[in-house]
């Protein structure tokens, strides 16, 4: 067996290749159903629908692949988009760069109270995620007990660059193409793949697959899990810059729904909850798996009592599917090995 059919096989065997199977099924079925998918307007929907969950999928899988797990995502969430219109003033278009400011200092304050928990005080994450995601829903309900706000007219370009008044006409062209919502998600993937070249991104392998080996080795798994939470944080915030472009106010509730969405994304797309093994740009493949199967539902006239339950059967079979695949994989690859 040469090198290149070794490499093919080890990279079939892999989970992340039956996380893509089951996606391209996904995305096949929903343009089956769905007619219209190609066109332009129809595809900018689709962008602004799924990238918000895509963005969040990818900073979970960092902080599962550093040996954590986030439950206060979406509360974490609701607060940005609080924290962006409590401070921004319509009239004032200098509040929206105070209210950015703000909100990436929150974004960081957030991530270091999860990453202590988790890195330092050695609490397990479940308990710490759990307990702050009531922190983070606490304060946003005390800046804003119901959904409101505003925001000043340049930050929806977050949104919709065509609804920002005066923006330049090549910008307007680009969004019919490149709409705000992914440039959110290039500006993330771009981000994180500098970032994974780096050495704390191999400590984060490191610490998720044994901390206290790391540790022995002289890794710093405190700041390490820090750095992962803090990482996390700052992809939640990019969706929290495009649900305040859209909504053009802030809900401390916002957040509640995409918590679960989140780690279910990650799981999904190959992201192993023991820790240290998958691929970030793989829980991209998890929430568009997710996503399509909304579409799906919507598309395949689902009755809405029971959407819910037709959504969770369908996330089952693909997390058995890509373990069932993963198992039968691997005994295939032993098999070959003792020839």
């Amino acid at each position: 067996m040469n090198e290149k059919t070794s490499t093919l096989k080890r990279w079939v065997g892999r989970p992340e290749f039956s996380s893509l199977l089951i996606m391209l099924v996904m995305f096949a079925i929903t343009v089956y159903l769905q007619k219209n998918f190609f066109e332009q307007k129809s595809l900018v929907r689709t962008y602004n629908a799924f990238i918000p969950l895509i963005l969040m999928a990818m900073g979970q899988a960092v902080v599962i692949i550093s040996g954590g797990l986030d439950l206060s995502a979406g509360s974490a969430l609701s607060l940005m988009t609080v924290v962006l219109t409590y401070i921004m003033k319509k009239d004032d278009p200098a509040s929206g760069f105070t209210a950015l400011l703000a909100a990436i200092g929150v974004a960081v304050a957030i991530g270091m109270v999860n990453g202590i928990g988790i890195g330092y005080l050695r609490l397990p994450p479940v308990i710490v995620t759990y307990a702050t995601s009531y922190l983070w829903l606490g304060i946003a309900l005390f800046l804003r007990p119901t959904p409101g706000g505003q925001i000043t007219e340049w930050f929806r370009i977050f949104y919709d660059f065509k609804s920002v008044p005066g923006i330049p006409d090549f910008f307007v062209e680009m969004g019919k193409t490149i709409p705000p919502a992914l440039w959110l998600l290039i500006i993330g993937c771009v981000g994180w793949f500098f970032l994974s070249k780096t050495r704390i991104v191999r400590y984060m392998y490191a610490v998720g697959s044994n901390n206290d080996n790391a540790y022995a080795s002289g890794i710093d798994t405190g700041w390490t899990q820090t750095v992962a939470c803090i990482i996390n944080a700052l992809f939640i915030l990019l969706a929290a810059l495009f649900f305040v472009g859209q909504n053009q106010s802030g809900d401390a509730r916002m957040g509640d729904p995409m918590t679960l969405k989140v780690i279910a994304s990650a799981v999904v797309g190959g992201i192993a909850l023991t820790g240290g093994k998958g691929n970030v740009f793989f829980a991209i493949v998890g929430a568009l798996t997710l996503s399509f199967v909304n579409k799906i539902i919507f598309f395949a006239n689902i009755p809405n009592a029971y959407q819910t339950l037709v959504s969770g059967l369908i996330i089952i079979v693909a997390i058995a599917g890509s373990l069932v695949y993963s198992l039968f994989s691997k005994r295939a690859m032993l098999k070959e090995g003792m020839k």
